[in-house]
């Protein structure tokens, strides 16, 4: 009688602790809800206030997407307006997208680019995405290298991104293609996120295990009904909010700011340079020339990275692009301090903070004006043996 009893007893509580979740996933839901209108999105946690997003198009066609979500915009667009060019395709962080202090005409580099390039009979694409990593833009470049006639490829090589690692749930579903799958898993690195992204669900989580289970189809039948409530159809944005609030308040409590000197991760480098490594050899294999590129840098304070660190990555980046065949070009010094502005902080309660990654329009004039006269050094030497 007695394990009966404390056996009602567990039952209830557990209950109740659903109850208690239950009610409090729902009032942070409303909060975050009604925060929306001040809160930045959250996968612009580099940006803020002072920092603006532009995708390009040219004459209503879009030439800039961000990843699997938008990206049948740019296919649709070049298959549209292309008429079978060739194409060159730009593979970013927010710093292609991102323009400070943004005023009316402003525009980044992307369009100056696609105008430049058709004129020589090129069709100049650009995928950018917040803080991606080398492994993201491998997964991206086998998408749409299927789907495109890549001739040219231009990846900027970037300390910061070089911590991340991961492959984020915008790009998951490439993997389920079979083509990118196939070839992703002829290396280390594509068997090892092919291992690590199995079958997720919108959030993330993963449902492989679940397949054809009783827990699958209520699951399933739940989230339907959820679905119908304006609140939960939102919980992809609010989770955002909710991360980014997480986010400041360990910024704030670990004194951490733009400033801040981060440090390598090993881990997350060597999986980002066997991402870069598997990238090239593939375009090499497909006679497509790679333009690789440091990225501009703010130099006119103390730069927030190890120097010897830095250092080694830039001569290690080098020495592999150019052992892969690609055309090398060191950009970080290339933007002046004018250009250079501040951003929203990313801690709670300070002020404007100096901004490391991404500039004015003037920048972006200087940025697309490098890039193109690489591109033409690449069309003049090539960049495949």
């Amino acid at each position: 009688m007695k394990l009966i009893k404390l056996g009602i007893l567990q039952t209830i509580m557990n209950r109740m602790s659903l109850i208690a979740g239950l009610v409090f996933g729902v009032v942070l839901l409303h909060y975050f809800a009604s925060q929306k209108t001040v809160t930045p999105k959250f996968e612009e946690l580099a940006l803020g206030k002072g920092t603006s997003t532009s995708l390009a198009s040219i004459n209503g066609v879009q030439i800039h997407c961000y990843d699997l979500n938008d990206a049948h915009q740019c296919l649709d667009g070049y298959v549209k307006q292309a008429i079978d060019l060739p194409v060159a395709l730009w593979l970013g962080n927010s710093q292609v997208h991102a323009i400070n202090q943004m005023k009316s005409g402003d525009e980044t580099a992307v369009p100056e680019l696609h105008r430049r390039l058709i004129d020589q009979g090129a069709y100049f694409l650009t995928f950018s995405q917040p803080n991606a990593n080398l492994q993201e833009h491998l997964l991206l470049f086998h998408y749409l290298h299927d789907r495109l006639p890549v001739k040219k490829l231009v990846i900027p090589v970037v300390f910061d991104d070089m911590r991340e690692t991961g492959i984020r749930t915008s790009l998951v579903d490439v993997l389920k293609d079979h083509s990118v799958s196939v070839r992703m898993a002829q290396t280390k690195i594509g068997q090892r996120l092919l291992a690590d992204n199995g079958d997720q669900d919108a959030a993330g989580n993963d449902m492989s295990a679940l397949e054809d289970t009783v827990q699958e189809a209520s699951e399933k039948w739940l989230n339907a009904q959820m679905d119908k409530l304006m609140i939960w159809s939102e919980r992809p944005a609010l989770r955002g909010q909710f991360l980014l609030s997480l986010y400041k308040l360990r910024n704030t409590a670990l004194g951490i700011n733009p400033s801040t000197v981060r440090k390598m991760l090993p881990g997350n480098y060597k999986l980002n340079r066997q991402a870069f490594e598997a990238m090239l050899d593939e375009a090499r294999r497909q006679g497509i020339q790679v333009l690789v590129y440091v990225v501009p840098l703010r130099n006119d304070v103390p730069i927030p990275y190890n120097a010897a660190e830095y250092s080694n990555f830039k001569t290690d980046m080098q020495a592999l692009s150019i052992s892969m065949g690609a055309h090398f070009a060191n950009l970080e010094d290339l933007v002046p301090a004018e250009y250079w502005g501040t951003k929203q902080s990313t801690a709670v309660g300070s002020k404007q903070e100096l901004d490391f990654m991404h500039f004015s329009a003037g920048g972006h004039n200087l940025l697309a004006k490098a890039l193109y006269q690489e591109l033409q050094v690449l069309q003049t030497v090539g960049a495949t043996p």
